[in-house]
Protein backbone atom coordinates (compact mmCIF):
# COMPACT_ATOMS: atom_id res chain seq x y z
CA UNK A 1 0.00 0.00 0.00
CA UNK A 2 1.49 3.18 -0.89
CA UNK A 3 2.49 5.88 1.79
CA UNK A 4 1.07 9.38 1.15
CA UNK A 5 2.94 12.08 2.94
CA UNK A 6 1.21 14.96 4.30
CA UNK A 7 2.74 18.19 5.19
CA UNK A 8 1.84 20.61 8.78
CA UNK A 9 3.07 23.94 9.25
CA UNK A 10 3.22 26.67 11.74
CA UNK A 11 0.89 29.71 11.31
CA UNK A 12 1.31 31.72 8.34
CA UNK A 13 3.52 35.05 8.58
CA UNK A 14 1.71 37.84 6.30
CA UNK A 15 2.40 37.94 2.90
CA UNK A 16 1.17 39.78 -0.48
CA UNK A 17 1.11 39.02 -3.83
CA UNK A 18 -1.37 37.99 -6.99
CA UNK A 19 -3.94 35.86 -6.21
CA UNK A 20 -6.30 36.04 -8.88
CA UNK A 21 -6.20 36.82 -12.62
CA UNK A 22 -6.99 40.96 -12.93
CA UNK A 23 -10.69 41.04 -14.24
CA UNK A 24 -9.54 43.12 -17.37
CA UNK A 25 -7.06 40.25 -18.40
CA UNK A 26 -9.73 37.76 -18.25
CA UNK A 27 -10.30 38.18 -21.90
CA UNK A 28 -7.62 37.44 -22.75
CA UNK A 29 -6.26 34.05 -23.98
CA UNK A 30 -4.47 32.22 -21.38
CA UNK A 31 -1.26 32.56 -23.52
CA UNK A 32 -1.35 36.20 -23.33
CA UNK A 33 -1.51 36.28 -19.54
CA UNK A 34 0.94 33.20 -18.59
CA UNK A 35 2.02 34.81 -15.17
CA UNK A 36 -1.62 35.58 -14.28
CA UNK A 37 -2.90 32.06 -14.27
CA UNK A 38 -0.20 30.92 -11.78
CA UNK A 39 -1.33 31.96 -8.62
CA UNK A 40 1.58 33.89 -6.77
CA UNK A 41 0.52 33.06 -3.22
CA UNK A 42 -1.93 31.24 -2.20
CA UNK A 43 -4.42 32.49 0.98
CA UNK A 44 -2.34 31.41 3.49
CA UNK A 45 0.39 33.70 1.88
CA UNK A 46 2.82 30.83 1.45
CA UNK A 47 4.72 31.54 -2.15
CA UNK A 48 3.41 29.74 -5.34
CA UNK A 49 6.62 27.26 -5.86
CA UNK A 50 6.64 26.38 -2.16
CA UNK A 51 2.93 25.17 -2.45
CA UNK A 52 4.58 23.58 -5.62
CA UNK A 53 7.09 22.12 -3.86
CA UNK A 54 5.14 20.82 -0.62
CA UNK A 55 2.59 19.24 -3.50
CA UNK A 56 5.23 16.91 -4.75
CA UNK A 57 6.86 16.45 -1.49
CA UNK A 58 3.58 14.88 -0.26
CA UNK A 59 2.78 12.47 -2.90
CA UNK A 60 2.44 8.95 -2.62
CA UNK A 61 5.86 6.64 -2.70
CA UNK A 62 4.25 4.86 -5.92
CA UNK A 63 3.71 8.28 -7.69
CA UNK A 64 6.90 8.66 -9.81
CA UNK A 65 5.96 12.45 -10.35
CA UNK A 66 7.07 12.98 -6.74
CA UNK A 67 9.99 13.70 -4.76
CA UNK A 68 10.02 10.38 -3.32
CA UNK A 69 12.41 9.20 -5.44
CA UNK A 70 14.71 11.69 -5.12
CA UNK A 71 14.50 12.35 -1.47
CA UNK A 72 14.28 9.89 1.62
CA UNK A 73 12.93 10.44 4.74
CA UNK A 74 15.80 12.70 6.18
CA UNK A 75 15.54 16.19 6.17
CA UNK A 76 15.15 18.84 3.29
CA UNK A 77 16.17 22.04 3.79
CA UNK A 78 14.79 24.50 1.61
CA UNK A 79 14.98 28.65 0.49
CA UNK A 80 13.03 30.90 -2.10
CA UNK A 81 14.36 33.61 -3.77
CA UNK A 82 12.30 35.65 -6.38
CA UNK A 83 12.89 37.05 -9.40
CA UNK A 84 13.89 40.49 -9.84
CA UNK A 85 12.56 44.17 -12.16
CA UNK A 86 15.32 46.40 -12.84
CA UNK A 87 13.57 50.16 -12.42
CA UNK A 88 16.59 51.87 -12.96
CA UNK A 89 20.40 51.22 -12.67
CA UNK A 90 20.90 48.47 -15.55
CA UNK A 91 23.97 48.13 -16.67
CA UNK A 92 25.58 51.04 -14.50
CA UNK A 93 26.05 49.26 -11.90
CA UNK A 94 29.42 47.63 -12.91
CA UNK A 95 30.85 51.39 -13.34
CA UNK A 96 29.71 51.96 -9.51
CA UNK A 97 26.20 53.21 -9.93
CA UNK A 98 23.37 53.67 -7.82
CA UNK A 99 20.46 51.67 -8.62
CA UNK A 100 17.18 50.88 -8.03
CA UNK A 101 15.63 47.65 -8.34
CA UNK A 102 12.59 45.86 -7.02
CA UNK A 103 11.52 42.00 -6.40
CA UNK A 104 8.91 40.29 -8.42
CA UNK A 105 6.20 37.68 -7.32
CA UNK A 106 7.98 34.52 -8.98
CA UNK A 107 11.11 32.71 -7.72
CA UNK A 108 12.64 29.60 -7.42
CA UNK A 109 12.99 27.46 -4.74
CA UNK A 110 15.77 24.84 -3.96
CA UNK A 111 15.57 21.97 -1.51
CA UNK A 112 18.41 19.71 -0.14
CA UNK A 113 19.22 17.04 1.78
CA UNK A 114 22.30 15.28 2.15
CA UNK A 115 23.62 12.37 1.27
CA UNK A 116 26.09 9.28 2.12
CA UNK A 117 28.68 9.68 -1.10
CA UNK A 118 30.51 12.57 -2.46
CA UNK A 119 28.49 13.05 -4.80
CA UNK A 120 26.31 15.94 -5.67
CA UNK A 121 22.92 15.00 -7.22
CA UNK A 122 21.12 17.73 -9.20
CA UNK A 123 17.36 18.11 -10.88
CA UNK A 124 15.70 20.82 -11.94
CA UNK A 125 11.99 21.33 -12.67
CA UNK A 126 9.48 23.82 -13.90
CA UNK A 127 7.22 25.04 -11.37
CA UNK A 128 3.68 24.54 -11.95
CA UNK A 129 3.80 22.97 -15.23
CA UNK A 130 4.02 19.42 -16.48
CA UNK A 131 7.51 19.07 -17.98
CA UNK A 132 10.73 16.79 -17.81
CA UNK A 133 12.47 16.98 -14.98
CA UNK A 134 16.43 17.73 -15.86
CA UNK A 135 18.81 15.80 -13.80
CA UNK A 136 22.37 14.98 -13.39
CA UNK A 137 25.29 13.95 -11.13
CA UNK A 138 28.59 15.32 -10.03
CA UNK A 139 31.47 14.07 -8.06
CA UNK A 140 32.52 16.30 -5.42
CA UNK A 141 36.01 14.92 -6.47
CA UNK A 142 35.59 17.30 -9.97
CA UNK A 143 36.38 20.22 -7.68
CA UNK A 144 40.03 18.77 -6.83
CA UNK A 145 43.02 19.23 -8.08
CA UNK A 146 46.63 17.38 -7.12
CA UNK A 147 45.00 17.05 -3.60
CA UNK A 148 44.13 20.72 -3.38
CA UNK A 149 40.57 22.62 -5.09
CA UNK A 150 41.22 23.33 -8.71
CA UNK A 151 40.88 26.73 -9.92
CA UNK A 152 38.29 28.53 -11.09
CA UNK A 153 39.20 28.25 -14.88
CA UNK A 154 39.31 24.36 -14.26
CA UNK A 155 35.42 24.36 -12.95
CA UNK A 156 34.46 26.42 -15.94
CA UNK A 157 35.93 24.06 -18.54
CA UNK A 158 34.43 21.54 -16.72
CA UNK A 159 30.78 22.90 -17.20
CA UNK A 160 30.95 23.78 -20.41
CA UNK A 161 32.63 20.38 -21.40
CA UNK A 162 29.25 19.39 -21.79
CA UNK A 163 26.57 20.99 -24.05
CA UNK A 164 23.31 19.59 -22.54
CA UNK A 165 23.79 20.25 -18.91
CA UNK A 166 25.85 23.65 -19.44
CA UNK A 167 23.09 24.98 -17.02
CA UNK A 168 24.63 23.29 -14.21
CA UNK A 169 27.27 26.21 -13.89
CA UNK A 170 25.15 28.25 -12.42
CA UNK A 171 24.46 25.84 -9.46
CA UNK A 172 28.01 24.30 -9.32
CA UNK A 173 29.78 27.45 -9.51
CA UNK A 174 28.30 28.67 -6.46
CA UNK A 175 29.02 25.60 -4.69
CA UNK A 176 32.60 25.50 -5.73
CA UNK A 177 33.22 29.50 -5.13
CA UNK A 178 31.83 29.02 -1.75
CA UNK A 179 34.23 26.03 -1.21
CA UNK A 180 36.83 28.09 -2.71
CA UNK A 181 36.14 31.78 -0.89
CA UNK A 182 34.69 29.97 2.67
CA UNK A 183 36.24 28.14 5.76
CA UNK A 184 33.80 25.30 4.67
CA UNK A 185 34.48 21.64 3.69
CA UNK A 186 31.71 19.05 2.25
CA UNK A 187 32.71 15.64 3.02
CA UNK A 188 29.38 14.31 1.43
CA UNK A 189 27.59 15.54 -1.10
CA UNK A 190 23.55 16.47 -1.24
CA UNK A 191 20.72 16.12 -3.51
CA UNK A 192 19.53 19.60 -4.61
CA UNK A 193 16.28 20.28 -6.61
CA UNK A 194 15.51 23.80 -8.51
CA UNK A 195 12.20 24.41 -8.76
CA UNK A 196 11.55 27.33 -10.56
CA UNK A 197 8.82 29.55 -12.10
CA UNK A 198 10.92 32.11 -13.16
CA UNK A 199 11.85 31.70 -16.96
CA UNK A 200 15.41 32.04 -18.28
CA UNK A 201 17.05 34.25 -20.64
CA UNK A 202 14.38 37.36 -20.20
CA UNK A 203 16.15 39.69 -18.11
CA UNK A 204 14.90 39.05 -14.26
CA UNK A 205 17.47 37.95 -13.06
CA UNK A 206 17.14 34.02 -13.32
CA UNK A 207 20.94 33.26 -12.77
CA UNK A 208 21.69 34.78 -10.05
CA UNK A 209 18.68 33.71 -8.28
CA UNK A 210 19.51 30.04 -8.74
CA UNK A 211 23.10 31.40 -7.07
CA UNK A 212 21.98 32.75 -4.41
CA UNK A 213 19.55 30.29 -3.65
CA UNK A 214 22.04 27.66 -4.15
CA UNK A 215 24.06 29.83 -1.99
CA UNK A 216 21.69 30.35 0.97
CA UNK A 217 20.23 26.95 0.85
CA UNK A 218 23.75 25.57 1.32
CA UNK A 219 24.40 28.19 3.94
CA UNK A 220 21.70 26.85 6.26
CA UNK A 221 22.46 23.45 5.85
CA UNK A 222 26.06 24.64 7.00
CA UNK A 223 24.73 27.48 9.50
CA UNK A 224 27.51 29.03 7.70
CA UNK A 225 25.55 32.78 8.88
CA UNK A 226 27.49 34.29 5.91
CA UNK A 227 25.80 38.15 5.76
CA UNK A 228 23.68 39.44 2.89
CA UNK A 229 26.29 41.46 1.78
CA UNK A 230 28.81 38.13 1.31
CA UNK A 231 25.88 35.84 -0.18
CA UNK A 232 25.90 38.32 -2.68
CA UNK A 233 29.39 38.93 -3.66
CA UNK A 234 29.60 35.17 -3.94
CA UNK A 235 26.85 34.76 -6.44
CA UNK A 236 28.61 37.72 -8.22
CA UNK A 237 31.63 35.77 -7.98
CA UNK A 238 30.27 32.08 -9.41
CA UNK A 239 28.73 33.97 -12.39
CA UNK A 240 31.80 36.35 -13.06
CA UNK A 241 34.21 32.88 -13.06
CA UNK A 242 32.56 29.78 -13.61
CA UNK A 243 29.12 30.76 -15.53
CA UNK A 244 31.27 33.23 -17.70
CA UNK A 245 28.95 35.89 -17.56
CA UNK A 246 30.81 39.97 -16.71
CA UNK A 247 27.71 41.12 -14.72
CA UNK A 248 27.88 43.38 -12.08
CA UNK A 249 26.32 42.87 -8.39
CA UNK A 250 22.91 44.46 -8.66
CA UNK A 251 20.92 41.35 -9.32
CA UNK A 252 22.76 39.30 -6.17
CA UNK A 253 21.86 42.33 -3.82
CA UNK A 254 18.40 42.89 -5.15
CA UNK A 255 17.51 39.03 -4.85
CA UNK A 256 19.36 38.50 -1.39
CA UNK A 257 18.18 41.87 0.07
CA UNK A 258 15.04 42.86 -1.41
CA UNK A 259 11.65 43.51 0.67
CA UNK A 260 8.18 42.59 -0.17
CA UNK A 261 6.56 45.19 -1.70
CA UNK A 262 9.42 48.12 -1.76
CA UNK A 263 12.03 49.00 -4.18
CA UNK A 264 15.66 48.61 -3.09
CA UNK A 265 18.46 51.07 -3.39
CA UNK A 266 21.66 49.84 -3.87
CA UNK A 267 24.62 51.67 -4.52
CA UNK A 268 27.17 49.10 -6.38
CA UNK A 269 30.60 50.73 -5.23
CA UNK A 270 31.00 47.81 -4.50
CA UNK A 271 28.33 46.89 -3.39
CA UNK A 272 25.92 48.45 -0.61
CA UNK A 273 22.35 48.81 0.83
CA UNK A 274 21.68 52.10 1.04
CA UNK A 275 17.90 51.86 2.05
CA UNK A 276 14.34 51.00 0.85
CA UNK A 277 12.16 53.18 -1.04
CA UNK A 278 8.23 53.18 -1.19
CA UNK A 279 6.36 52.59 -4.52
CA UNK A 280 3.65 56.03 -4.41
CA UNK A 281 0.07 55.01 -3.54
CA UNK A 282 -1.58 53.38 -5.99
CA UNK A 283 0.95 53.02 -8.47
CA UNK A 284 2.75 49.62 -9.03
CA UNK A 285 5.90 48.45 -11.69
CA UNK A 286 5.20 45.49 -13.84
CA UNK A 287 7.61 43.68 -16.70
CA UNK A 288 6.57 42.68 -20.15
CA UNK A 289 8.44 39.73 -21.51
CA UNK A 290 9.49 41.26 -25.04
CA UNK A 291 10.67 37.67 -26.07
CA UNK A 292 14.04 38.54 -27.60
CA UNK A 293 16.26 36.20 -25.32
CA UNK A 294 18.95 38.20 -23.06
CA UNK A 295 22.14 37.33 -22.07
CA UNK A 296 24.97 38.88 -19.97
CA UNK A 297 27.48 36.79 -21.48
CA UNK A 298 26.98 38.06 -25.18
CA UNK A 299 28.92 40.12 -27.30
CA UNK A 300 26.84 43.33 -26.87
CA UNK A 301 26.67 43.19 -23.38
CA UNK A 302 30.23 42.42 -22.89
CA UNK A 303 31.59 45.04 -25.91
CA UNK A 304 29.89 47.83 -24.12
CA UNK A 305 31.54 46.75 -20.56
CA UNK A 306 35.03 46.87 -22.43
CA UNK A 307 33.96 50.31 -23.79
CA UNK A 308 33.16 51.49 -20.43
CA UNK A 309 36.75 50.72 -18.66
CA UNK A 310 38.27 51.59 -21.86
CA UNK A 311 36.82 55.17 -20.89
CA UNK A 312 37.85 54.84 -17.16
CA UNK A 313 41.22 54.05 -18.18
CA UNK A 314 41.53 56.93 -20.48
CA UNK A 315 39.92 59.72 -17.68
CA UNK A 316 42.23 57.91 -15.16
CA UNK A 317 45.33 58.33 -17.58
CA UNK A 318 44.46 62.10 -17.83
CA UNK A 319 43.64 62.17 -14.05
CA UNK A 320 47.70 61.25 -13.61
CA UNK A 321 49.10 63.65 -15.89
CA UNK A 322 47.33 66.21 -13.44
CA UNK A 323 48.02 64.81 -10.65
CA UNK A 324 44.94 63.60 -9.71
CA UNK A 325 44.18 60.37 -7.95
CA UNK A 326 42.53 57.58 -10.04
CA UNK A 327 38.92 56.82 -10.06
CA UNK A 328 37.64 53.25 -8.63
CA UNK A 329 34.35 53.83 -10.42
CA UNK A 330 33.39 56.09 -13.70
CA UNK A 331 30.41 57.20 -11.65
CA UNK A 332 32.85 59.09 -8.95
CA UNK A 333 32.24 61.92 -11.69
CA UNK A 334 29.74 64.01 -11.99
CA UNK A 335 27.47 64.58 -15.78
CA UNK A 336 29.21 68.51 -15.00
CA UNK A 337 32.92 66.92 -14.37
CA UNK A 338 32.50 64.31 -17.45
CA UNK A 339 31.11 66.70 -19.73
CA UNK A 340 33.47 70.17 -19.02
CA UNK A 341 37.08 67.95 -18.27
CA UNK A 342 36.95 64.51 -20.45
CA UNK A 343 34.55 64.27 -22.47
CA UNK A 344 35.84 65.67 -25.45
CA UNK A 345 39.09 63.08 -25.16
CA UNK A 346 37.10 59.97 -25.10
CA UNK A 347 37.18 58.93 -28.70
CA UNK A 348 33.86 57.79 -30.22
CA UNK A 349 35.67 54.29 -31.08
CA UNK A 350 38.50 52.44 -30.48
CA UNK A 351 40.21 49.11 -31.98
CA UNK A 352 41.32 46.57 -29.80
CA UNK A 353 45.29 47.28 -30.29
CA UNK A 354 45.14 50.33 -30.92
CA UNK A 355 43.95 50.76 -27.27
CA UNK A 356 46.44 48.03 -25.63
CA UNK A 357 49.28 49.73 -27.41
CA UNK A 358 48.79 52.79 -25.81
CA UNK A 359 47.14 52.09 -22.37
CA UNK A 360 48.17 48.03 -21.77
CA UNK A 361 45.12 46.62 -20.06
CA UNK A 362 41.53 48.11 -19.16
CA UNK A 363 41.59 46.75 -15.66
CA UNK A 364 38.35 44.66 -15.54
CA UNK A 365 39.36 41.24 -14.78
CA UNK A 366 36.48 39.71 -16.02
CA UNK A 367 36.35 40.91 -19.68
CA UNK A 368 39.38 40.74 -22.51
CA UNK A 369 39.98 43.06 -24.79
CA UNK A 370 39.80 42.04 -28.28
CA UNK A 371 43.34 43.49 -30.44
CA UNK A 372 41.31 42.87 -33.76
CA UNK A 373 37.57 44.07 -32.19
CA UNK A 374 36.01 47.67 -32.73
CA UNK A 375 34.25 49.06 -29.45
CA UNK A 376 32.26 52.14 -28.56
CA UNK A 377 33.95 53.74 -25.88
CA UNK A 378 32.40 57.53 -25.75
CA UNK A 379 28.62 56.24 -25.51
CA UNK A 380 29.19 53.69 -22.74
CA UNK A 381 31.62 55.67 -21.25
CA UNK A 382 28.76 58.65 -20.90
CA UNK A 383 25.85 56.52 -19.82
CA UNK A 384 26.68 55.02 -16.30
CA UNK A 385 27.99 58.09 -15.19
CA UNK A 386 24.74 60.04 -16.13
CA UNK A 387 22.61 57.09 -15.70
CA UNK A 388 24.10 57.92 -11.84
CA UNK A 389 22.01 60.67 -11.38
CA UNK A 390 18.83 59.79 -13.24
CA UNK A 391 18.47 57.20 -10.37
CA UNK A 392 18.84 59.76 -7.69
CA UNK A 393 16.75 61.74 -9.25
CA UNK A 394 14.05 58.70 -9.82
CA UNK A 395 14.33 58.11 -6.31
CA UNK A 396 13.77 62.12 -5.41
CA UNK A 397 10.91 61.57 -7.41
CA UNK A 398 9.11 58.61 -6.14
CA UNK A 399 9.91 60.11 -2.74
CA UNK A 400 8.09 63.50 -3.19
CA UNK A 401 5.09 61.20 -5.00
CA UNK A 402 5.06 59.28 -1.68
CA UNK A 403 4.77 62.91 -0.13
CA UNK A 404 1.65 63.98 -2.74
CA UNK A 405 3.35 65.45 -5.13
CA UNK A 406 1.53 64.38 -8.19
CA UNK A 407 3.92 65.96 -10.81
CA UNK A 408 6.68 63.82 -8.97
CA UNK A 409 5.23 60.55 -10.82
CA UNK A 410 5.64 62.26 -14.39
CA UNK A 411 9.15 63.58 -13.71
CA UNK A 412 10.37 59.69 -12.33
CA UNK A 413 8.31 58.21 -15.70
CA UNK A 414 10.55 60.89 -17.74
CA UNK A 415 13.98 59.15 -16.08
CA UNK A 416 13.03 55.87 -17.07
CA UNK A 417 12.39 57.06 -20.24
CA UNK A 418 15.84 58.81 -20.70
CA UNK A 419 17.52 55.74 -18.95
CA UNK A 420 16.34 54.01 -22.25
CA UNK A 421 17.01 56.34 -24.59
CA UNK A 422 20.92 56.21 -23.12
CA UNK A 423 20.51 52.26 -23.59
CA UNK A 424 19.47 52.74 -26.95
CA UNK A 425 21.76 55.38 -28.19
CA UNK A 426 24.86 55.43 -26.18
CA UNK A 427 25.31 51.58 -25.89
CA UNK A 428 23.33 50.17 -28.80
CA UNK A 429 21.56 47.71 -26.17
CA UNK A 430 18.22 47.93 -27.08
CA UNK A 431 16.50 46.50 -30.75
CA UNK A 432 13.03 46.93 -31.93
CA UNK A 433 10.56 44.75 -30.31
CA UNK A 434 11.90 46.43 -27.15
CA UNK A 435 11.67 49.78 -28.75
CA UNK A 436 7.92 49.35 -29.92
CA UNK A 437 6.80 48.11 -26.03
CA UNK A 438 8.55 51.24 -24.71
CA UNK A 439 7.25 53.56 -27.51
CA UNK A 440 4.21 52.10 -26.63
CA UNK A 441 3.58 52.60 -23.12
CA UNK A 442 4.71 56.20 -24.10
CA UNK A 443 1.87 56.89 -26.81
CA UNK A 444 -0.63 56.29 -23.72
CA UNK A 445 1.46 58.71 -22.00
CA UNK A 446 0.53 60.07 -18.26
CA UNK A 447 -2.68 61.78 -18.96
CA UNK A 448 -3.84 57.58 -19.26
CA UNK A 449 -1.82 56.54 -16.13
CA UNK A 450 1.37 55.11 -17.77
CA UNK A 451 4.16 57.09 -16.60
CA UNK A 452 7.10 55.43 -17.79
CA UNK A 453 8.83 52.24 -19.63
CA UNK A 454 12.70 51.09 -19.94
CA UNK A 455 14.77 48.40 -20.89
CA UNK A 456 15.98 46.25 -18.07
CA UNK A 457 19.28 44.52 -17.04
CA UNK A 458 21.71 43.71 -19.83
CA UNK A 459 19.64 45.18 -22.17
CA UNK A 460 19.41 43.08 -26.32
CA UNK A 461 15.94 42.30 -25.92
CA UNK A 462 14.40 40.33 -22.07
CA UNK A 463 11.76 42.53 -19.92
CA UNK A 464 10.52 46.17 -20.26
CA UNK A 465 9.61 47.45 -16.95
CA UNK A 466 6.35 49.83 -16.72
CA UNK A 467 5.57 52.37 -14.34
CA UNK A 468 2.06 53.27 -14.04
CA UNK A 469 -1.11 53.63 -11.58
CA UNK A 470 -2.50 50.64 -10.81
CA UNK A 471 -5.63 50.52 -12.63
CA UNK A 472 -3.93 51.61 -15.67
CA UNK A 473 -1.05 48.74 -15.86
CA UNK A 474 -4.59 46.71 -15.69
CA UNK A 475 -6.51 48.10 -18.35
CA UNK A 476 -3.49 48.79 -21.29
CA UNK A 477 -0.86 46.62 -20.39
CA UNK A 478 -3.22 43.53 -22.34
CA UNK A 479 -3.66 46.47 -25.15
CA UNK A 480 0.07 46.47 -25.44
CA UNK A 481 0.62 42.85 -25.14
CA UNK A 482 -2.30 42.26 -27.78
CA UNK A 483 -0.61 44.78 -30.26
CA UNK A 484 2.90 43.66 -29.67
CA UNK A 485 1.51 39.86 -30.18
CA UNK A 486 0.03 41.26 -33.61
CA UNK A 487 3.95 41.82 -34.56
CA UNK A 488 5.51 38.96 -33.66
CA UNK A 489 3.02 36.42 -33.48
CA UNK A 490 3.20 35.29 -29.97
CA UNK A 491 1.86 36.86 -26.53
CA UNK A 492 4.28 37.86 -24.37
CA UNK A 493 3.86 37.08 -20.81
CA UNK A 494 3.61 39.76 -18.00
CA UNK A 495 5.47 39.57 -14.80
CA UNK A 496 4.21 41.75 -12.01
CA UNK A 497 3.28 40.90 -8.02
CA UNK A 498 5.77 41.15 -5.05
CA UNK A 499 7.22 38.36 -2.56
CA UNK A 500 9.86 38.42 0.16
CA UNK A 501 13.75 38.45 -0.89
CA UNK A 502 15.49 35.73 0.10
CA UNK A 503 17.00 36.96 3.63
CA UNK A 504 13.73 38.52 4.33
CA UNK A 505 11.74 34.51 3.49
CA UNK A 506 14.47 33.05 5.22
CA UNK A 507 15.06 29.08 5.39
CA UNK A 508 12.93 25.95 6.07
CA UNK A 509 13.27 22.74 7.36
CA UNK A 510 10.96 20.13 6.24
CA UNK A 511 10.99 16.62 8.72
CA UNK A 512 9.53 13.32 8.21
CA UNK A 513 7.97 12.19 11.13
CA UNK A 514 4.53 9.66 11.87
CA UNK A 515 2.41 12.37 10.87
CA UNK A 516 4.06 13.31 7.37
CA UNK A 517 6.55 15.65 6.45
CA UNK A 518 5.73 19.01 8.98
CA UNK A 519 7.88 22.42 7.74
CA UNK A 520 9.74 24.73 10.45
CA UNK A 521 10.84 28.05 10.26
CA UNK A 522 14.42 28.49 11.31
Amino acid sequence: MSRRRSITSPAPTRSRGADRIPASFAHLPASSRVCYTVRLMDRNGVPFEVQAFEDLLKKPTSDLTGLAGFFNSGEVWVVRVPARLDVMGGIADYSGSNVCETVLGRGVLLALQSRTDRTLRIRTMQAGRKTLPVETRVPLDYFASGGALAEYADVRALCQSNPLVSWVAYIGGSIFTLLKEEPVTLPYGFSLLLLSAIPMNVGIGSSAAVEIGTLCCLDAYLGAKLTPARLARLGQMAENHVVGAPCGIMDQIAITSGHEGRLTHILCRPGEVRGEVAIPPGTGFVGINSLVQHSVAGNPYTDTRIGAFMGKKIVNDLRAQAGRAALNYLTELSVDEYRLQYAREIPDELVGSTFLERYRTHDDPVTTVQPDARYRVAGPTRHPIEENERVLKFIDALEAASAGDERALVTAGECMYAAHESYRTNCRLSVEEVDFLVDSVRARGAKRGLYGAKITGGGTGGTVAVFGRLEALKEHIPEIATEYSRRIGALPEIFEGTSPGAIEFGARRYSFGASGWQRSAL
